[in-house]
């Protein structure tokens, strides 16, 4: 494989993930969308309290970051110094 064409690959990876974690801080925050996804859910599934479902929400956006940093940052940086 071609260094060029997994350097592309990692870039755009990296944008569409931070757009993705842009997105998920949007939801939570400016459209408290928290209290409609907690409504939507619990009519669906029991999942605690609502405190309990923040505590998930926040745990899950920080993971996604761990991760996003771990898989699509750090790779693209580090073939960019490799480049």
């Amino acid at each position: 494989m071609n260094l060029e064409l997994l350097t592309e690959f990692f870039m755009w990876f990296a944008i569409i993930n931070f757009a993705m974690i842009i997105i998920f801080y949007l939801m939570i925050r400016l459209l408290t969308a928290n209290d409609f996804i907690y409504n939507t859910f619990i009519k669906s599934m029991y999942l605690g309290t609502k405190e309990e479902f923040n505590k998930m929400i926040v745990s899950t956006f920080f993971l996604y970051r761990i991760l996003f940093a771990f898989f699509a940052l750090f790779p693209y940086l580090t073939l960019l110094i490799v480049k």
